[in-house]
């Protein structure tokens, strides 16, 4: 059996998602999996975009505009993303509430 299918389907769904992303960020119609993001004209902020769309939708924890730009190719950042999926590293609560729990006993 080939384990790499499961990797091989990841990657592809991933793709699917993230290649739109990329597309509505650089206000380009479509992009090759050899483009470089900062190329087309992509900056930190349209960055941060991508990042927040893909953690949000994908339910992970991402590196930040740090992903990208050691990814700067829609390829390689689509393995980065595809890999946090596979290993669902998960997103923290975003009310807080792990915080507010370790902040002791209150009163």
């Amino acid at each position: 059996m080939d384990s790499s299918a499961p990797e091989t389907e990841t990657r592809a769904a991933v793709r699917e998602v993230v290649a739109p992303l990329w597309c509505e960020a650089l206000a380009v119609p479509e992009v090759s999996d050899d483009d470089d993001f900062f190329a087309l004209g992509g900056h930190s902020l349209a960055a941060l975009h991508v990042i927040s769309t893909v953690e949000q939708t994908y339910g992970v924890e991402l590196a930040g505009p740090r992903d990208i730009w050691e990814n700067p190719t829609l390829g390689a950042f689509v393995s980065a993303v595809a890999a946090a999926v596979a290993g669902r590293v998960p997103a923290p609560p975003a009310d807080g509430r792990a915080a507010a729990s370790s902040t002791g006993t209150g009163g």
